[in-house]
């Protein structure tokens, strides 16, 4: 029996395979660099004093920059579609045992930090070059891209932030008892289940318990971002992550409208093992129980 690896190649690298994403190079923004970026040497000294970038210095820069951002940011998505569905974004498939599928959780993890804090130096470094709302311009550039091209109307499906974001669809949320199951999820959970078939009713009661309870702490999270805004989020959502409010809001939204639709569907999956005499609503909860009340 072939030995399951030790050491986890991370996203991006030769063995993991490259990002693709065709970047739109023409709209990259060219900003001006800081004067006392300038003064203060961070673009290099010479014998004749601090060196002042031009404008093809400038524009070699920031594609360095991109091309960086493009392929952290691109392998930081995958990281995230891989924690929600359980496939290894390496190779696309589920892993088969236990033992595999906690270590792919503990090395998606680590990538998961790894990716953010990446991505976040990258942009820290470009600033203190270029200042705030150069970098603003260039993260906006690179999720952009990323997102597969420049935003029309309706191009994006809700589990993508540029839905929600003003450059994007803008539109509004999907209201939380309208979000519609994942209903590919339930081959996963195949693989979870004890093949004694006494052993599987009980385990597959204990699931829909589970599941059941994350997906009313999902549409509870999600109705309070709708709500709140970035206000419900976390001071390294709003001033690390990303760089603005906007974006992490939509963001945020996003990711909990997958969490929502994918947890829907190993409910519904579950559900329709153990047989409808036992399908109920989630908790009993009822929608006044998520949603504001008008009064």
């Amino acid at each position: 029996m072939k030995a399951e690896p030790t050491g986890d190649p991370p996203l991006g690298s030769e063995e993991s395979g490259p990002s693709e994403t065709i970047p739109a190079w023409e709209q990259l923004p060219v900003p001006k660099p800081l004067r006392e970026a300038v003064a203060h040497g961070v673009f290099g000294l010479t014998e004749e004093g601090p060196i002042d970038p031009d404008e093809e210095d400038v524009r070699a820069l920031t594609e360095e920059h991109a091309r960086q951002l493009i392929a952290t940011l691109a392998d930081a998505q995958a990281v995230e579609d891989a924690l929600r569905t359980g496939e290894d974004p390496r190779t696309g498939r589920v892993p088969k045992t236990q033992e595999a599928r906690k270590h792919l959780a503990e090395f998606l993890a680590r990538e998961n930090t790894r990716l953010k804090n990446a991505y976040s130096s990258a942009l820290a470094a470009y600033a203190g070059g270029f200042g705030g709302d150069a970098t603003h311009q260039l993260d906006h550039w690179v999720r952009k891209n990323v997102a597969g091209g420049m935003p029309g109307v309706g191009r994006y499906d809700p589990g993508h932030p540029w839905h929600y974001y003003h450059e994007g669809d803008n539109a509004p949320p999907i209201p939380v008892d309208e979000i519609e199951p994942n209903l590919g999820v339930g081959r996963f959970i195949e693989r979870e289940l004890p093949k004694n078939r006494a052993k599987r009713a009980v385990r597959l009661r204990e699931l829909l318990q589970l599941e059941r309870e994350r997906v009313e702490n999902d549409k509870r999270r999600y109705q309070e971002i709708v709500e709140r805004g970035a206000e419900a989020l976390s001071r390294y959502d709003r001033e690390i992550a990303h760089t603005s409010d906007e974006l992490a809001r939509a963001t945020a939204l996003s990711l909990k409208f997958s969490h929502i639709g994918y947890g829907l569907g190993r409910v519904a999956w579950l559900e329709s093992q153990i047989g409808s005499s036992v399908a109920m609503p989630l908790l009993g909860t009822k929608t006044a129980c998520i949603r504001r009340s008008d009064s």
